[in-house]
């Protein structure tokens, strides 16, 4: 593995600029090539969290073991890309409250890989989605040029929209929100010229990420 030390902000420093920083990261690369394996957040001279990117050849019950023997809270994630998404399969363990993780899947757009469209939490004994527990987010840019997460979206224990916020009107006032739910969701639409019906319920994917 190759290491490369990194401050809070992301900047490449030197091993023994990093040591004597109250806290850094530390980011694993697969030997000769610029593949992420794993990062671990050190705080003084303890991992207190650690990301690691579980690929095709790890086997995953190996890599628990070796995780569990340097940090008690770890994050495990797995990527595939099915037709222009990116699905990250996370599993969170928080040992010092239990040896049973979180499971949660959270997808984005292969274009914009840093925000999140859908975030499920995801039931460890069936392996189905808790779809109340579901998020989705859909993006525009403001006045600015800058992106943000202009309606947000919750759900029902069935997976029908609960209540989606819209915020285009006025980003930064709450009071100007407005909202909707699923009876009303056709007149969100009608305010929006690219289709968004991919909110009005809580699947995963939309349909043609499906079709093959």
């Amino acid at each position: 593995m190759r290491k490369v030390y990194k401050n809070i902000f992301g900047e490449v420093i030197s091993k023994n600029n990093a040591v004597k920083l109250d806290e850094y990261h530390l980011y694993y690369y697969q030997e000769h090539s610029d593949l992420l394996k794993e990062i671990e957040f050190i705080s003084e001279d303890s991992i207190y969290n650690i990301n690691y990117f579980l690929s095709e050849e790890d086997d995953e019950e190996q890599i628990v073991e070796y995780l569990k023997e340097k940090s008690d809270f770890f994050d495990i994630e797995r990527r595939e890309i099915a037709d222009g998404f990116i699905i990250s399969t996370n599993k969170l363990y928080s040992l010092s409250v239990d040896d049973h993780p979180l499971i949660s899947k959270t997808v984005f757009k292969t274009d914009d890989p840093e925000n999140f469209i859908c975030s499920q939490v995801i039931d460890e004994n069936t392996q189905e989605p808790q779809l109340e527990k579901t998020i989705k987010c859909w993006y525009t840019t403001d006045e600015n040029g800058e992106k943000y997460a202009a309606i947000e979206c919750s759900y029902q224990e069935d997976g029908k929209l609960e209540l989606a916020v819209d915020k285009t009107s006025d980003p930064d006032n709450e009071q100007n929100w407005a909202h909707y739910d699923y009876d009303t969701f056709q007149d969100l639409q009608d305010k929006i010229a690219t289709d968004i019906s991919y909110y009005r319920t809580a699947n995963l994917l939309p349909k043609e990420a499906f079709q093959k």
